[in-house]
């Protein structure tokens, strides 16, 4: 793939860090940044980029009316290269749905896809697996802070996690460079990032509950050995077996459990009104996610949050909008905009460094022509991270834990990890 010689560098369009009083960045893709200098090891040049769309109505269940908000958003990460700092090449990439219910106060997270290019242009030993988990972490936190406003009462994390070779990064499975963690695997992997984020958060929260579930004729062995350290995590799910499953189960995009519903949805919607709990978890167990021998399981996270500010003045919701439409940093879209900057992303192909390295210029250039469309001088966060990498084991205040890590030349599958969840990488329709 040739690519056009007028392509510009993307630096010219990098911001500085926005912060609010005592240096706590207010915007998502500024905390990232904050957050990943002070838990990735090695020396990087990164840069970050955040597409989101504006919050829309959009209901969770069936059953509820109108009163939540939608926001999408992709997150992507790329290296510059040492000596070449006109080359990047993305690594890594974290595409999450929000969803805000406005009568509750409560944020539902669900995080469809990760994945990772294989491509780790740091002469470092520390690969980009690390950024992967840190990043995780970092976007959690972020909705925690205590002084982000208005502040949630409640915070649910939703994962639903299956090995596959890509997700956002198209033929990048083609990549010799790039690991993929088996489906077990991947279950314990998700687990430690979780257990990572939840330990190093620096908020007062009232309370965290913790299932994780693996339908399907699984053996006890492989159950126990997801949770094999005993930590306080149940094995089942977060909803009532006699309760009906449109009314407490979501739906969210391209999610294994929103598929089913909306099947049985489409056979018989007498059927769906009337399914329960448990009868939705004994239908999907023979999906072809969870048959043949094939493992995948889901994640649920329930954080209370202590509430810092009286909302009398101005409600929950208010607050909200206004927050936003100005809390994430780069390019805000709306739906239809969103859907097409995806569909030039997905066109592009990560097989090995030379094509990535390509993909990377290419998607420099689309997103800076979207900035340039829309007036924003500031759309790219670029960063150096600059830690030793035989710095001792640290829990961080501000965005996850450094991973213990073997010395060099010896393989670590939880930092070079390709993930992750939802589904197989989808084309999106213009």
């Amino acid at each position: 793939m040739e690519v056009d010689s007028t392509i510009k560098d993307c630096s010219s369009s990098t911001q500085s860090f926005a912060s609010a009083p005592g240096d706590k960045p207010t915007r998502l893709l500024d905390y990232l940044g904050y957050s990943l200098k002070k838990t990735v090891l090695g020396n990087h040049i990164y840069k970050l980029y955040a597409i989101s769309t504006s919050p829309a109505r959009k209901p969770l269940f069936k059953s509820q009316d109108s009163g939540s908000y939608e926001r999408r958003m992709l997150l992507l990460l790329s290296e510059k290269r040492k000596g070449l700092p006109q080359e990047e090449v993305l690594m890594t990439g974290l595409e999450v749905h929000e969803y805000y219910m406005i009568k509750e106060e409560t944020l539902n997270i669900y995080i469809s896809k990760v994945d990772t290019t294989g491509c780790t242009p740091s002469t470092t030993n520390i690969k980009n697996g690390s950024a992967t988990k840190q990043l995780i972490s970092s976007y959690i936190h972020y909705h925690l802070e205590e002084s982000m406003q208005p502040r949630n009462k409640r915070v649910n994390i939703h994962i639903f996690a299956r090995s596959q070779p890509q997700y956002l990064f198209t033929k990048s499975s083609d990549n010799p460079n790039k690991h993929v963690l088996n489906d077990v695997d991947l279950l314990k992997w998700w687990k430690k990032v979780l257990e990572q984020t939840l330990s190093t958060t620096n908020n007062s929260l009232q309370g965290i509950k913790k299932w994780y579930y693996v339908p399907g004729n699984i053996s006890e062995s492989i159950v126990k050995s997801i949770n094999r350290d005993g930590k306080d995590w149940i094995y089942g799910y977060p909803y009532d077996n006699e309760s009906n499953a449109n009314d407490v189960i979501p739906k969210f995009d391209d999610d294994a459990k929103a598929r089913w519903l909306n099947h049985l949805d489409n056979n018989d919607e007498d059927e769906v009104d009337n399914t329960t709990v448990k009868e939705f978890w004994e239908v999907i167990s023979i999906g072809s996610e969870f048959s043949c021998g094939k493992v995948a399981g889901f994640f649920w996270v329930k954080i209370e949050c202590l509430v810092g500010k009286d909302l009398k003045d101005e409600g929950y919701e208010s607050l909200l909008l206004k927050n936003l439409k100005t809390n994430v940093g780069g390019i805000v879209f709306d739906e239809q905009e969103f859907t097409d900057i995806l569909q030039n992303f997905f066109d592009l192909d990560f097989y090995n460094e030379e094509i990535a390295l390509k993909a990377s210029k290419q998607w420099c250039k689309i997103f800076n022509d979207s900035c340039t469309q829309k007036g924003i001088n500031d759309g790219v966060l670029e960063f150096v991270v600059g830690r030793p990498q035989n710095e001792p084991e640290e829990m961080s205040t501000q965005g996850g834990v450094i991973a213990k890590r073997k010395s060099a030349g010896i393989d670590d599958s939880l930092d070079k990890v390709n993930v992750l969840s939802a589904s197989l990488i989808k084309r999106v329709k213009k």
